[in-house]
């Protein structure tokens, strides 16, 4: 995973809070984001071994 879509995910994840605290989503929406993190770090560290 490149530099560019982990700093998407990271805006991703800030925008969702952001609706979350707008009222726009609801309350697990933000939960469910924050526990993609690890996900997305173990899909980082794979691909850059690989490489």
């Amino acid at each position: 995973m490149s530099r560019n879509t982990s700093l998407l995910w990271g805006a991703a994840v800030m925008g969702v809070a952001l609706l979350n605290i707008a009222e726009v989503l609801p309350d697990w929406t933000t939960i469910a984001a924050i526990l993609t993190m690890p996900a997305m770090v173990a899909l980082r560290i794979r691909k850059g071994r690989c490489a």
